[in-house]
């Protein structure tokens, strides 16, 4: 059977990147043929285009007022991304080793519509593709509004993220969504929300979750060598906004446990730290996890593959932004509830009973994947 994905595949995030890899990977273990549509609309090409200036930024009026400030501001965003080539090129790397994409390249919706992949399913998902508060949850090509009419259409492990569609929005996402076959989503307050458009949904674990520790430990094993600084025990930070309360429960991990301290960026160091790696690609990241002591981080994917390769961690909810449901969903339902937010340092996590609850997500998950490709077909 031949299925083609959409997501965020392509836009430099470690868990948007390695969960496309996943979905994939456990498709094509079923012995389906899969693809994964490389749209790329122009807001997730912002990132290296050095003129391009988000609507959203706080610099928007300052340098889109003509074409010099522009130049400026490109300059400007060409001296910090530079220090990241090296980061980018193993993104880059991974997505032509790794990911298995459409032929055909696309931007808009309309180049979607005109000129659709064939495939005998549809299925969008997994990452934030119906975040309402991020330019990809009000696209109609996360709701896979392209295609022939009669091509079947599921979700899986499509993440709304926030508390609530976006104000005014309701209508025309329910109108969307009533074109799929099966719906799954990644929070259980998504199962709440959909649920409230009169739409069935229900709860599957993120992609990743679907390969099992010994997959993800053979994929880290193919990264490049590690910086020659790290040759101890070491807690593994992740955290891109330079959150105080994570600077400060690492120093008390520190004082307790006198590890070095190493961690992932882009081209913003953390000047608390031991080790600042700004050339981590995906496999690289799944290395520094897999090898890390501790991990402490804001983000989902890294709090993911903490739970995966069975690693202590801790993990803080995005500082002004509404999207901790996801991390709250996950941990509360592997009974990890102390692990988010923490003020004081845990006991160690009790990886058997974590590993029977994932265990049992886990079968849910297949199995909405197995009923929803071979039913009705």
């Amino acid at each position: 059977m031949e299925i083609c994905t959409i997501t965020c595949h392509r836009v430099y995030n470690y868990g948007a990147s390695l969960q496309a890899f996943a979905l994939q990977y456990y498709l094509e273990s079923l012995g389906h043929k899969v693809e994964i549509i490389d749209y790329l609309p122009y807001y997730h090409q912002s990132r290296y285009n050095f003129f391009y200036i988000p609507l959203e930024s706080n610099h928007y009026t300052l340098f889109s007022s003509n074409g010099f400030m522009r130049l400026v501001y490109g300059i400007l965003k060409n001296l910090c991304i530079f220090k990241t080539w090296g980061r980018k090129k193993k993104f880059d790397d991974f997505t032509k080793s790794f990911l298995k994409l459409t032929s055909t390249h696309y931007e808009t919706i309309e180049e979607l519509r005109d000129n659709p992949p064939i495939a005998d399913i549809y299925v969008a998902g997994s990452d934030q593709i119906w975040n309402t508060e991020m330019y990809n949850g009000k696209d109609p090509a996360y709701y896979l509004d392209f295609g022939n009419p009669s091509t079947k259409r599921i979700s899986y492990a499509a993440s709304i993220a926030v508390g609530k569609i976006g104000k005014g929005l309701e209508g025309v996402i329910r109108n969307r969504l009533s074109k799929f076959s099966q719906i799954s989503v990644r929070e259980a307050s998504g199962v709440e929300i959909v649920g409230n458009l009169g739409i069935k949904a229900e709860l599957v674990l993120d992609p990743v979750f679907l390969l099992e520790k010994r997959e993800w430990l053979n994929m880290a094993a193919k990264s490049t060598q590690r910086p020659e600084k790290i040759k101890s025990r070491y807690i593994l930070v992740y955290d891109f906004l330079h959150d105080d309360r994570i600077r400060m429960f690492v120093a008390k991990l520190k004082d307790q446990y006198g590890v070095l301290v190493v961690s992932i960026n882009d081209y913003r160091p953390l000047n608390y730290v031991d080790v600042n790696i700004n050339d981590a690609g995906p496999l690289e990241f799944l290395d520094l996890v897999a090898n890390a002591d501790y991990i402490v981080s804001n983000s989902f994917h890294a709090t993911a593959f903490s739970i995966i390769l069975e690693k202590e961690f801790y993990v803080y909810p995005l500082m002004g932004q509404n999207n901790s449901s996801r991390m709250e969903d996950l941990l509360r339902g592997l009974g990890l509830e102390k692990r988010f937010n923490p003020s004081e340092i845990q006991k160690n996590i009790n990886y058997e009973i974590v590993k029977e609850l994932l265990d049992n997500k886990r079968v849910k998950s297949t199995n909405f994947i197995n009923n929803s490709c071979f039913h009705d077909m």
